[in-house]
């Protein structure tokens, strides 16, 4: 994790809620990450529901870990979107819209 690389993780079935968020981001990679970083450590995430849910706030809030604010609706702020576009534009060149054929 400190190396620049973390495992991704894959939730098994089933909706992201809160309670699964800090089950299984939070407490396993975030509060070690936190603890190895220091207290200048600021987690970023989005304004996803379950990042924000009241039981996820209360556990960064007890374990000293700060968050970075978002503003809503900020997917220019958001890596993950530029990369879905520069997929999105490939994906393009490779097919392009064809014009329907006349009969």
């Amino acid at each position: 994790m400190l190396d620049g690389r973390t495992p991704l993780h894959v939730f098994e079935r089933g909706t992201v809620t809160g309670v699964r968020y800090r089950d299984e981001i939070l407490e396993p990679y975030v509060r070690l990450f936190r603890g190895a970083v220091g207290p200048e450590f600021i987690l970023m995430d989005d304004n996803a529901r379950p990042h924000r849910a009241f039981l996820v706030d209360e556990f960064l809030e007890s374990d000293d870990i700060r968050r970075m604010d978002w503003p809503a609706r900020s997917p220019d702020l958001n890596p993950i979107e530029h990369v879905w576009d520069a997929l999105e534009r490939a994906i393009a060149t490779r097919n392009p819209l064809r014009e329907p054929s006349r009969k």
